[in-house]
């Protein structure tokens, strides 16, 4: 893998895309088009990876089974998730989005080939 890239698009068809999100007031505008929403949700699976979706993608998007799959792996057992989803760093101490580690992106990418 040469660059490691900010994020990783999991699609409802199960296609993992990784995803370079820039800076600043335009990194929310980037997160809502790959997601195809006008609001965004995160779920944090751990306090080093976060999940970020359509606020209403169970109105407007299928399940996105891979992600739903993933999201068990870390607990979170209550729901399915509908749409693409992205995949991010954690937060900062002041709660900005952190891109995904060179070792998060070989981990998520090494778990989500376990699960297909």
């Amino acid at each position: 893998m040469g660059h490691t890239p900010d994020a990783l698009l999991i699609t409802p068809e199960a296609d993992i895309v990784p995803i370079n999100l820039p800076e600043g007031d335009n990194r929310l505008i980037v997160m809502r088009a790959v997601l195809r929403c006008d609001r965004v949700d995160v779920v944090a699976l751990t306090d080093q990876l976060d999940m970020w979706l359509d606020d209403e993608g169970l109105y407007n998007h299928p399940v996105n089974k891979l992600a739903t799959l993933l999201a068990i792996r870390f607990g979170f057992t209550h729901q399915q998730y509908h749409g693409p989803v992205l995949l991010t760093g954690g937060a900062d101490t002041d709660g900005d989005t952190v891109p995904l580690t060179k070792d998060k992106a070989v981990a998520l990418l090494t778990s989500i080939a376990d699960l297909i």
